[in-house]
Order: C-alpha cells, then structure tokens, then sequence
C-alpha cells in the first residue's frame, strides 16, 4: 500500500502525444480530496441531510445505572433550516432502557416535543415518550436518533448527525 501511495504522488507528467500532458500528482491529490469526503460523509462527522425519519428497530431491555446522558437545558433541533418543524429534547437525566446491536436507548425524563411553525409561531404541538439513541460505535452514518416508544421496539424518528457528538460536554453528556 505505502508503495502504491508513494508511486500515485512521485510528481511526473504523462504526455499525451498532442503536448498536453496530466499532472499525476494533481491526479492523486483530486483522489484523495474525493475520498477525504465520502470518509467524513459516511461517518456522521456531517449532519444527515433530512433529519426525520421512520424507522423501527427490534430492542431488548437494558439496564445500567452507570451508563446515563444528560442533557442539562434541554435541546431543540429543526427538520429544515427554515425551521418549520422542530424536536425538543428536556432537560435531565436519560437512563438506558434499551438497546440493540449498533444503538443504546435512552428514556427521557419527560415526554418528547414536536412542534410545527408557521410564520414563526408554533401551530402544532404533540408529546411522546422516548428518547435519545447513542451508537454504540461513533464512525455511523446515522451517530445518533431521537426515537419514540413502540412497544418492543423503538422507532428512529430524528437523525442527529455529526454536530450532535460535536456538542458532548457542552451540551450533553455521557457518563461512561
């Protein structure tokens, strides 16, 4: 691999016979910028483009008093930046409940709040228990969800990207 790597970077220009010629180093360094990004996509580090989702995943109880998220004032997010509809996770300590193979589930200490606005006012608003799913393993595509009580199952409700795990210690935290 150290090879290949140090072969698509050695600076030479491959002439084309019409005294054009490509600059492999360019090449490689456009390749890697490309890779750089699908990495950084597919990893959570960005923020899923569509926040709301629906779906269902199989849990089984869990119960750890040592593993809890806090969430000290509470935190809102919006489905779209122009803010039209938006989820507030309270304030308190989230205890696990669930989890899965790839997710912890953790209970709010009161329901849920979705709202939706219109002309910046609050038009609807509904409440349900659930609460904050963590991965298990930080590099995911989704890193975190909220998600709603749906029997023996939780359902994924809301995406939370990149940005959420940025706010660790800031604005929620873990204690394991």
């Amino acid at each position: 691999m150290g090879f290949f790597l140090r072969g698509l970077f050695r600076q030479f220009t491959r002439d084309n016979g019409d005294g054009s010629g490509v600059n492999m180093r360019q090449v490689g360094a456009h390749l890697l910028a490309v890779g750089c990004g699908i990495a950084l996509t597919g990893c959570g580090t960005l923020p899923p483009p569509d926040s709301t989702v629906s779906e269902t995943r199989m849990t089984r109880p869990a119960s750890d008093p040592s593993k809890t998220l806090t969430v000290p004032e509470g935190m809102v997010w919006y489905a779209t930046a122009s803010r039209s509809s938006g989820l507030r996770f309270p304030p308190g300590t989230y205890a696990l409940e669930a989890e899965d193979d790839d997710y912890w589930y953790f209970r709010s200490p009161s329901p849920l709040e979705f709202r939706s606005f219109a002309n910046g006012k609050p038009n609807e608003e509904h409440t349900a228990l659930g609460g904050l799913m963590l991965g298990k393993r930080s590099l995911r595509s989704v890193p975190a969800a909220g998600y709603v009580d749906a029997g023996l199952s939780k359902t994924m409700i809301w995406k939370l990207g990149g940005d959420f795990l940025a706010m660790e210690g800031r604005q929620w935290r873990k204690s394991f």
